[in-house]
């Protein structure tokens, strides 16, 4: 008898986190039983032990150790390509399992058969809701969220609908895409939509699964009855995140938008982000040194890191963008 659930965790340098991850797991198990639940992880080069902690503490956990990193979708393909539960679970590493959110995840999905994807309530460390769930992005959003006209409060209605910020997170819904941190999905839904694209290394891959399978006409439910906490950020490879972040936006506007109205769209992006970090460069240069004068030493430090981020972009992340985008 297959599993209810399939469990899929794609690690990076986060031995640690995956850990408290892996035990958060333990007692709950899913559903009903231990043995309708499976845990798959795929471990993306991390060097950092990751791959020895499971082996030795987890050890009925079903390790895919990479030698090399293949990106998050990919490796969540991996995961799939071995699972055998009647549902997957996508699952961050920097997550933490509440009692009862596998058991809300898939009791929603067997209630209509019509939920093709479904996501818990995700919390911040110190119990805050975060919010999870988003609707497609338009032009109106993407120009607000990463050209200068954020700072001159520009398309702010179209950034404010992308983000959902009317949404009430305490109750649930069908919306469009979910929050990649944690989003369960009947193996039937993905047998028919097709699994990650592997073309996003790392960012919008759920955004894509998610526009598929509403194409597909599946509903995507927001289900706060299942309770996660996401800690944020912790696998993210901070120095080039803006560089795999560019390169799957431009890839996600180039397949929904065609290859004309996209290729406008990607270059002005390209543009306005440029135009911005730059101008963030340079104020935060400016405070930094200014904030220093006066021996705000931390709040420099702070300004003077954002500096430092910008100007990744602009001499670097920026330009690097244009390679396998």
């Amino acid at each position: 008898m297959p599993p209810d659930l399939s469990v899929i965790i794609v690690a990076y340098r986060c031995r640690d986190v995956l850990a408290e991850c892996l035990k958060s797991l333990g007692p709950e198990r899913g559903t009903s039983s231990p043995d309708l639940v499976e845990i798959i992880v795929v471990d993306n080069a991390s060097g950092d032990g990751t791959a020895q902690m499971v082996r030795e503490r987890f050890p009925t956990v079903h390790l895919i150790a990479n030698e090399s990193n293949r990106g998050f979708a990919a490796a969540n393909n991996q995961g799939l390509a071995v699972a055998s539960g009647r549902h997957v679970l996508f699952l961050n590493p920097d997550t933490l399992v509440h009692p009862g959110a596998l058991a809300a995840m898939v009791g929603t999905l067997e209630a209509d058969e019509k939920i093709g994807a479904c996501g818990p309530q995700l919390l911040n460390a110190d119990g805050s809701i975060q919010p999870s769930a988003r609707r497609f992005p338009d032009y109106g959003a993407l120009l607000h969220q990463y050209t200068p006209l954020r700072l001159l409060r520009l398309c702010r209605g179209a950034y404010r609908r992308y983000k959902m910020a009317d949404f009430d997170f305490s109750s649930a819904a069908d919306v469009d895409s979910l929050m990649g941190a944690a989003m369960c999905v009947p193996r039937r839904v993905l047998e028919k939509v097709g699994a990650f694209d592997e073309r996003f290394f790392v960012y919008l891959e759920e955004v894509d699964l998610c526009r598929r399978i509403r194409e597909a006409g599946y509903r995507v439910r927001f289900e706060p009855a299942g309770r996660i906490t996401h800690l944020g950020g912790v696998s993210a490879a901070s120095a080039t995140a803006s560089l795999f972040f560019c390169r799957s936006l431009f890839r996600y506007i180039r397949k929904y938008h065609g290859p004309a109205t996209g290729l406008v769209m990607v270059f002005l992006l390209r543009l306005g982000m440029f135009v911005r970090e730059g101008m963030l460069m340079i104020v935060d240069l400016a405070a930094a040194g200014m904030l220093a004068l006066v021996g705000r030493t931390e709040r420099a430090r702070r300004r003077m890191a954002s500096a430092r981020s910008a100007a990744r972009f602009v001499f670097r992340d920026g330009w690097l963008s244009f390679l396998k985008a």
